[in-house]
């Protein structure tokens, strides 16, 4: 299993909304899931970090997140 950092991006244009997740090892070892999200061009938004288990549960997470942007009609902007 590959287990480097994960970087996903969606965006809604209709409401010129973006959400970002980043599953990134701290300095500690233990994974991390960054939430991240505001409106585009905004100087404000969100961030909420979450701990998770293992490398499978955050990979877990970020796939439930992806389901659930593209049903509010959020499309994908990169995946890095």
């Amino acid at each position: 299993m590959d287990d480097s950092p994960r970087h996903h991006s969606w965006i809604n244009p209709e409401k010129a909304r973006y959400y970002q997740v980043h599953l990134v090892r701290d300095l500690f070892g233990d994974w991390t899931l960054r939430k991240v999200w505001g409106g585009i061009g905004s100087r404000r938004g969100r961030m909420h970090s979450t701990g998770v288990s293992s490398y499978a549960e955050g990979i877990a997470q970020v796939d439930v997140i992806a389901k659930h942007r593209a049903r509010r009609g959020y499309r994908s902007a990169c995946v890095c």
